[in-house]
C-alpha cells in the first residue's frame, strides 16, 4: 500500500478510521490487505499469534472449541474491530479459534509489529484500551445469552451483529455454518430462519440470508444487541 487512496480504503475498519492520521501513517507501511475464504482459520488455538486482524468488509467468528469437538460462538469481529487481543494484553497464543465466518478483506499486521507500537501509547493504545473492554462486554452478555434467551431471538441478535460487522443486510451464512455459531442443531436454525421469515424480517435459501426489516429483527432479537452495541457507541461515538 503507497497512496492516499489506499490508506482510505483502510479507514474502512472503524479503529483504524478513529486514530490520529500521522499514527495511521506510522502503520501503514506494515499493512497488508488479505482476502479471507469461509471458512479460512487465522488464528489456531494453542499455536502463535502471528498476525492482528482489522477486517474491512469480513466478518470473523471466535470460537470455544469442546473435547468431543462440538463448537460455539463466543464473539464476532467485524468492521468495528480487530482479531488478536490477546498479544496486547501479552499473551502469544489462545485456546480459542479465530475463523472467517463471512468472507472478505481484511487488513493484517505482523503481531509484534503492533505491539511496539500499542506500547507506545497515543491514540492507538487509548482505543484499543476501549475496545478491550467491548470484547469483555461482549463475552459476558454473549455467555447470558447462550444460557438464557431462547433460539429466535439469539439468532435475531447475532444476524444483526454479523450485518453491522460487514455493514450490509445480505449474509452469506449456510445452515451448517449458523448451527456451529449458535450451537444447535441444523434442524433447529431452519425452523427458526423460517419462522424469521413468516414474519417477513429476513429471506432465508441455503447459502444466503436477507435481512428485510431491520427494526422488526431489532425488536425481536434480545437486549443483548442494544446493551453491546449501546456500549459501542458510547466509547467510540
Amino acid at each position: 500500500m503507497s497512496t492516499h487512496q489506499d490508506i482510505l480504503s483502510l479507514t474502512q475498519n472503524q479503529l483504524l478510521a478513529k486514530l490520529l492520521p500521522d499514527e495511521l501513517k506510522r502503520l501503514h507501511p506494515h499493512l497488508e490487505k488479505v482476502s479471507l475464504s469461509q471458512g479460512q482459520v487465522i488464528i489456531e488455538p494453542n499455536e502463535p499469534i502471528l498476525y492482528v486482524y482489522f477486517p474491512l468488509n469480513s466478518l470473523l467468528s471466535l470460537v470455544t472449541i469442546m473435547e468431543d469437538g462440538s463448537t460455539v460462538e463466543s464473539g464476532c469481529v467485524g468492521r468495528e474491530g480487530m482479531a488478536g487481543v490477546p498479544i496486547l494484553l501479552n499473551v502469544n497464543t489462545t485456546p480459542m479459534q479465530t475463523l472467517a465466518q463471512i468472507p472478505g478483506q481484511a487488513v493484517r499486521i505482523k503481531a509484534d509489529i503492533i505491539k511496539e507500537a500499542f506500547d507506545t501509547g497515543g491514540s492507538l493504545q487509548k482505543l484499543l484500551y476501549r475496545y478491550i473492554h467491548t470484547v469483555m462486554v461482549l463475552s459476558s452478555q454473549s455467555t447470558a445469552c447462550n444460557r438464557i434467551h431462547h433460539i429466535e431471538a439469539r439468532l435475531s441478535r447475532w444476524l444483526l451483529m454479523s450485518s453491522d460487522g460487514i455493514g450490509s443486510d445480505s449474509l452469506p451464512l449456510t445452515q451448517e455454518f449458523l448451527s456451529t455459531m449458535l450451537g444447535v442443531r441444523r434442524s433447529g436454525v431452519s425452523e427458526t430462519a423460517r419462522k424469521l421469515q413468516s414474519k417477513g424480517l429476513i429471506s432465508y435459501q441455503r447459502g444466503h440470508i436477507q435481512i428485510f426489516d431491520r427494526k422488526g429483527l431489532e425488536t425481536n432479537a434480545c437486549e443483548c444487541y442494544g446493551i453491546v452495541k449501546a456500549e459501542y457507541k458510547r466509547l467510540f461515538g
